[in-house]
């Protein structure tokens, strides 16, 4: 049993470093440019400019806080659901662009997460698991 804990253990620093990264790299980028690159990337959509400015002023703090969360294992199931719905929502937005290779990362990261999810049970290294000793 204890590979499948480091199995787990793994994949979840993982995406969690990509998300953590990915959300810093919008704040390096600055949030202007990222919020008025995606109004001028959904313009042809049907989403109304002041929703992407909105989501686009929020993914960097959600991508970073969820990405903490999930590489240090703390309020994982709840970070994990929270960066399920990020993704079906990203992927949603991605589909109207269209941009089917951002889809289709998108749909492996969501893999990954409903993985994570459903395989719980195996993650034993965590500091959630600490506090609660």
């Amino acid at each position: 049993m204890r590979h499948k804990q480091v199995a787990y253990v793994l994949l979840r620093i993982t995406i969690g470093v990509v998300f953590l990264f990915y959300g810093i790299g919008k704040f390096t980028m600055g949030r202007a440019v990222l919020v008025n690159g995606l109004v001028q990337q959904f313009a042809k959509t049907p989403l109304p400019p002041g929703l992407v400015r909105v989501f686009g002023n929020v993914i960097p703090f959600a991508e970073v806080i969820l990405g903490l969360c999930v590489l240090f294992g703390v309020f994982t199931t709840i970070a994990l659901a929270l960066m399920g719905i990020l993704l079906i929502a990203l992927t949603f937005g991605m589909v109207l662009v269209p941009n089917p290779s951002i889809v289709a990362n998108n749909l492996i990261y969501c893999v990954i997460v409903f993985l994570l999810l459903y395989l719980a049970e195996y993650n034993a290294f965590s500091l959630e698991r600490l506090w609660k000793k």
